[in-house]
């Protein structure tokens, strides 16, 4: 369970219903005491509601926006043919033997050779 005071509830609000919306209960807080309980809809864990058309369209831009200031900060490449982030993602296929474990492997024994830990 979550806990939150009545103020961080107010300024981040959108965050916290996205927890809900997961299956999370937040405990909202008054100071040391506790005067509300937000659960999901149907009162147990993990009991979902299909998104609305707007939940939807909100997350495809905030992905875009994400992916946007990746590519500003230079940690990703722009793709090579234009289509929105989801259609990316719904195409694509992993390339055969480039594995990330297999990397991430690889250069964990690197350093261990340099004596890096």
């Amino acid at each position: 369970m979550v806990r939150a005071t009545i103020s961080q509830l107010r300024n981040g609000l959108s965050a916290y219903l996205r927890r809900v919306r997961r299956g999370e209960t937040v405990l909202v807080m008054d100071r040391k005491f506790p005067v509300a309980r937000l659960t999901p809809v149907g009162g147990s864990p993990g009991v979902r509601e299909e998104p609305s058309a707007y939940a939807v369209a909100n997350q495809e831009l905030e992905d875009e926006a994400k992916l946007a200031r990746l590519e500003a900060a230079g940690v990703l490449l722009p793709p090579a043919t234009p289509g929105s982030a989801a259609e990316l993602i719904r195409n694509w296929a992993p390339v055969p033997g480039a594995g990330l474990v297999d990397a991430v492997i690889a250069g964990r024994r690197e350093d261990d050779g340099e004596g890096y830990r």
